[in-house]
């Protein structure tokens, strides 16, 4: 009985699609066929220094050749994958090896520095290994290179613990989100069937894959037979050279980075004919830019999808050709995830009216590592509590008004941060802007913007509250202004507002 997995998923593409290319990066091409070889050369290498079914690996990686090669290597194996978010510092970096009890870290060796100084704080990792010649760690890319290329017979489960993939920590200490392999695939088939993908496109991975939009992306693409066209580090200018070069047909990034592709001067150099989708998430992408990225790709569909750690990044998606009329509208339900909206004893409201925004479906997380109160308090009642505020309009459309934790309650109003963010963003002299809420003695709380202006231009907070007052209710203008170099920002490109409330305050 075929039992599916997502090392299947890779085996399938090197029987159906051998001679296709299957990923290319910095590093060279390597077909469907050949990448199923090296991830199982790279699998017989780890079962022999110990790897096996129910342990944890954690990984430092950039995207590129080693960290596509290794993680269906770990996969084969039964074991459960603990991709680290490579900018963290190594205290925190400690605190996530610990907490998921991983035996194993394989690293690249630009991290190897990193790893100097957080090795001695780890006596419960067995085994250190090295993507490269460098350092005292067995060399995973040197020992592969003997191990057979047939694949192993070990029996993966769906229900198998796949990964366990930390949230950004906007409310606290990162949760380890664990994912079976039936989760990870019903995301999967979720992102397959309703976004815009075909088995001809040559799909661009920018983003790394420590995040789960990454991941999606690419069990997605081996989901289909996709090619995978690789960059290990995100350079707007490089991004729009790789598009034009290898004929990219799709393209997704949140909304701050396709603002950043499109602050590139003389933008019309570039030849974007081959680009059929584009795509957004992590949160609502501003009218403005979808306007400005319809214009750069003319032959591009434009479309979103709304999701988070706890669903591999599939909640609702945004088809092309529903989005414009709808301001701050993410899409409808993928088709096999339920979508409603409750108000604080969980009951669900009618249409038009704001509260939390609850999914139901196959790839809503197992729950949370080692937190069964939060796991608990999560997944009340069948249904994953996002967090996340919203509405639904009667044609089941979710239009999202922001963290329940980010409103702003000023006055006995409440005043939606996004709604704000919106209007900043139709400002020709804004770049990026965050609007939060801070303590008042006379209304409770203050309506505060924060804003990095485009480059060569300037503005004064008198004419951002002038300008606000022209689209906005006046109760909704901010009533302070901040002008800063960047906003912080999670690794899924989220603004940390909890963050900027601690510095204001």
């Amino acid at each position: 009985m075929l039992k599916i997995s997502l090392p299947y998923l890779l085996e399938r593409c090197a029987r159906k699609f051998p001679d296709k290319v299957g990923f290319m990066c910095e590093e060279g091409r390597w077909t469907f066929a050949q990448w199923n070889a090296n991830a199982n050369r790279r699998a017989w290498a780890l079962a022999g220094l110990g790897v096996g079914r129910g342990g944890r690996v954690a990984t430092l990686f950039a995207n590129g050749r080693d960290v596509l090669e290794t993680y269906p290597a770990v996969l084969k194996l039964g074991a459960a994958l603990v991709p680290l978010n490579t900018r963290l510092n190594p205290d925190e970096l400690c605190y996530l090896i610990r907490h998921c009890q991983a035996e194993t870290v394989i690293y690249q060796g630009q991290f190897l520095p990193v790893v100097g100084q957080v090795r001695a704080a780890l006596p419960g990792v067995k085994a250190w290994l090295a993507c490269s010649g460098e350092g005292r760690d067995p060399d995973l890319n040197a020992l592969m290179e003997a191990q057979p290329s047939g694949d192993r017979p070990e029996a993966v489960a769906e229900h198998d613990l796949a990964c366990i993939l930390y949230t950004a920590g906007t409310t606290g200490r990162p949760k380890g989100v664990m994912l079976s392999h039936r989760n990870c695939l019903w995301a999967a088939v979720n992102l397959a069937q309703d976004s815009e993908f075909q088995e001809r496109y040559r799909v661009l991975l920018v983003f790394p894959l420590y995040h789960s939009a990454a991941f999606s992306l690419l069990n997605t693409s081996l989901y289909l037979g996709c090619t995978l066209v690789s960059m290990a580090r995100f350079d707007p200018l490089a991004v729009l050279e790789t598009m034009a070069r290898e004929r990219v047909s799709k393209m997704a990034f949140p909304p701050t980075v396709w603002n950043h592709i499109l602050q590139v001067p003389d933008l019309g150099r570039f030849d974007t004919a081959s680009v059929e989708s584009v795509s957004s998430g992590a949160e609502a992408m501003p009218l403005e830019t979808k306007r400005k990225l319809a214009a750069l790709f003319p032959n591009a569909k434009l479309g979103e999808t709304y999701g988070m750690t706890e669903t591999v990044a599939a909640i609702a998606t945004l088809k092309p050709g529903q989005g414009p009329a709808r301001q701050n509208c993410v899409g409808r339900a993928f088709t096999n995830l339920e979508i409603r909206v409750v108000d604080a004893e969980d009951q669900p409201l009618p249409a038009g009216q704001i509260g939390e925004v609850v999914v139901q479906g196959p790839n809503v997380m197992e729950g949370y590592l080692d937190d069964p109160a939060a796991t608990q308090q999560t997944l009340r009642g069948g249904w994953l509590n996002t967090h996340d505020l919203g509405w639904l309009d009667e044609e089941g459309f979710l239009y999202l008004a922001g963290r329940q934790h980010d409103l702003i309650i000023s006055g006995g109003e409440n005043i939606y941060p996004r709604e704000v963010e919106e209007v900043l963003y139709t400002h020709p002299a804004v770049a990026d802007a965050a609007v939060i809420g801070l303590p008042d003695p006379m209304w409770g709380e203050r309506v505060h913007a924060v804003i990095v202006l485009r480059a060569g231009c300037t503005l004064g907070e008198d004419e951002v509250i002038d300008f606000c007052k022209q689209h906005l209710a006046s109760y909704k203008k901010p009533r302070s202004v901040e002008f800063v170099h960047t906003l912080p920002r999670s690794a899924a490109g989220k603004i940390l507002k909890r963050e900027l409330k601690e510095h204001y305050r």
